[in-house]
């Protein structure tokens, strides 16, 4: 084994080269707190954005009488699969602090995010991408369809594997765990003149519904997504959700404003089962 049976003139060279070691590493131990400083200093300031457009289901804003409370949050499911192969793994990056999102890696500003969201509940974003140490991210602050960048060490990365898979022409939700349906529901979907928009979304917040007069039953499952043909005169926000109903005889029909109605039941075993973060893949 190398490094046995030193001569003396050896053993005091070595022993001078560890004390440089010593003090070079005393240096850099000093610019590093240094720099991590004026990390903790930025990202802090990024938790003083303002709050997001509220949800179509009602979120509360500024004044109003809190609607919704955050579901009970399980544990964010497997870390990356050691096979690389497997697909039916997604990854998610929980934030801790304020994080600032980007047009691309290293490019301009985009966005900010609060640690926590509009609803209280932990900031788990759905990652679509990955590039050299790099996360793309889908958020509810951005557009439908669009992504922001945030540096891989800026958050926890795990992955789930939950997925639901939104079918519009059968009006059906089918609900995957490592590729494989688990359970298929029926539900609501968008009228012809606000149809549910179609893409790749994420889920944000697992809410309980406080208000017991509220047409949304029990729970949302809100998403990353907006709908953006809602009528002139609605008073509420723009975001997707699944979530519960009051008006069973609506189940299986186009008549919401974009929003996926589910059974009060079904509702409920979604946001008990489905980890934040996970993706839905809305489709004709």
């Amino acid at each position: 084994m190398l490094g046995r049976g030193l001569e003396a003139g050896e053993k005091a060279h070595v022993k001078e080269r560890r004390r440089l070691i010593w003090i070079v590493a005393g240096v850099v131990g000093l610019v590093g707190v240094a720099g991590i400083a004026g990390l903790i200093g930025a990202t802090v300031a990024d938790e003083d954005a303002p709050p997001v457009p509220t949800a179509e289901s009602g979120g509360e804003t500024s004044g109003q009488p809190r609607r919704f409370e955050p579901e009970g949050q399980a544990s964010l499911a497997a870390p990356f699969p050691s096979d690389a192969s497997a697909i039916s793994c997604y990854p998610t990056a929980s934030v801790r602090r304020g994080i600032v999102l980007r047009r691309r890696p290293r490019g301009a500003r985009k966005a900010k995010l609060t640690r926590r969201t509009e609803w209280g509940s932990p900031r788990v974003l759905g990652v679509v991408r990955r590039r050299k140490g790099w996360l793309a991210v889908q958020a509810p602050e951005l557009k439908n369809g669009d992504v922001g960048w945030i540096k891989a060490s800026q958050a926890k990365v795990n992955c789930v594997q939950w997925s639901l898979h939104a079918d519009l022409s059968r009006r059906r939700l089918v609900v995957r765990k490592d590729g494989k349906a688990v359970r298929k529901l029926p539900i609501a979907i968008g009228s012809p003149n606000h149809p549910t928009p179609k893409g790749r979304f994420s889920v944000t917040d697992k809410l309980k519904v406080t208000d017991r007069s509220s047409p949304y039953g029990c729970c949302v499952l809100a998403l990353t997504g907006h709908q953006n043909k809602l009528p002139p005169d609605w008073p509420g926000g723009d975001r997707l959700a699944v979530h519960a109903t009051t008006d069973a005889a609506s189940i299986g029909k186009p008549v919401s404003l974009g929003c996926m109605r589910a059974n009060p039941g079904q509702a409920r075993w979604l946001i008990e089962t489905v980890p934040l973060g996970s993706p839905i893949f809305i489709r004709s």
